[in-house]
């Protein structure tokens, strides 16, 4: 689908690697790979919770159809309810999204049919967050819109923008994070929604640099380097598609006034919703703001396109300390993670953002009376 950069994104890639990160790259099938490889930072194996909205696999249905499986057959054996895709704001908690993914790789065959899923996914599909991204001035400013609107209300994951120099990038962060099949397929499906949706902002002419994964490389690269037909480099520190910055200039098409007038109304209608039940929305926020180690409230409040005194007074008036709702999600993670998983201490601490694993031990002893590893032991 993309055409090869060539020889420039090549050079691009082998100039910048010490600032990325040592890691495995893989060049399209015409291009020479080089191989070199890092563990990703153990704290990003943490496994938390989140939910998605199901319009991001909204053609999963007709991707079935051309293997011959039945979507019913398909949300049985997942256990997945019936009714799911009944309507794109479904919301789908990450397991059984993953193991509906799962269940579809297996029924057809097709180890990379979650990608074939997310080839098909569009700025469009992603509703209200899909128009309002359209509504921007510029692609730049559209994909801002996006990243803001998204992380509001998708708690399974974060996109962040990162728009500097000559190049700029999407990041896409699991905050439920492994290195299962399940993961690397999920992240795969991102990775191209990620460039379609860019393609539908920047124009049919633009073109990654380079796609980055935070995950293994799988075992048939074919499919996943004849959709991007650019560099690609797994065990990367992080999953993003990296682009030359300048295509953020360009100018979206103009919109009918009354397109815009009803997006900016379900927007409104939206936001107001939230702020129904503000404290339960910041901490979702802080949630993900902790797994990318920005959970300030300066870089929350920034999530809700308000000022951090604007936050701290609306929390106030709800009864609530920003510092002890921070405290309150560190622990309900720390609690998840002791329970779930077979991180060291050491790692648990550092998911936290604690200086040390003897500072986490002394917060965690506060938060519940026990160590760590006490907690461990009667969690088992």
């Amino acid at each position: 689908m993309y055409a090869s950069t060539g020889v420039r994104a090549f050079e691009f890639v082998t100039r910048e690697i010490r600032t990325l990160g040592d890691s495995r790259l893989y060049l399209p099938l015409h291009l020479p790979q080089r191989n070199a490889s890092a563990p990703a930072p153990a704290w990003r194996d943490a496994a938390l919770e989140g939910t998605t909205r199901i319009g991001v696999v909204w053609h999963l249905p007709e991707v079935l159809r051309e293997f011959g499986v039945e979507l019913h057959d398909a949300l049985d054996d997942a256990d997945v309810p019936p009714d799911i895709f009944s309507d794109p704001d479904n919301s789908i908690g990450l397991v059984p999204f993953r193991r509906l993914l799962a269940t579809c790789a297996s029924l057809t065959r097709c180890a990379h049919f979650a990608l074939l899923v997310g080839q098909r996914t569009r700025l469009a599909d992603f509703g209200l967050v899909g128009r309002a991204a359209r509504c921007g001035a510029t692609a730049g400013e559209g994909l801002q819109k996006f990243v803001a609107y998204f992380n509001l209300h998708i708690s399974a994951t974060t996109v962040r923008l990162i728009d500097a120099g000559r190049f700029a990038r999407v990041v896409y962060v699991l905050t439920a994070r492994d290195i299962s099949t399940a993961s690397q397929q999920q992240q795969l499906a991102a990775m191209a929604i990620l460039c379609n949706i860019l393609q539908d902002l920047c124009g049919r002419q633009w073109l990654p640099t380079v796609v980055t994964f935070s995950t293994r490389a799988p075992s048939d690269l074919r499919p996943i380097q004849q959709f991007f037909r650019v560099p690609l480099r797994f065990d990367s520190d992080e999953s993003a598609v990296i682009f030359e910055r300048h295509w953020l200039d360009r100018a979206l098409p103009p919109l009918d006034p009354a397109f815009r007038a009803q997006v900016d109304s379900e927007m409104r209608d939206r936001q107001a919703a939230m702020l129904e039940d503000f404290p339960a929305t910041v901490r979702r926020a802080v949630r993900k703001q902790i797994v990318t180690g920005k959970a300030g409230m300066r870089e929350v409040a920034a999530m809700f396109g308000m000022h951090r005194r604007t936050l701290d007074r609306r929390l106030q008036e709800h009864g609530v300390h920003y510092g002890k709702l921070v405290e309150s999600v560190e622990e309900q993670i720390a609690r998840q993670l002791l329970r779930d998983t077979r991180l060291h201490v050491q790692q648990i601490a550092e998911s936290l953002h604690f200086s040390s694993a003897a500072n986490f031990a002394t917060a965690f002893r506060r938060w519940t009376g026990l160590t760590p590893s006490d907690f461990r032991r009667g969690a088992g």
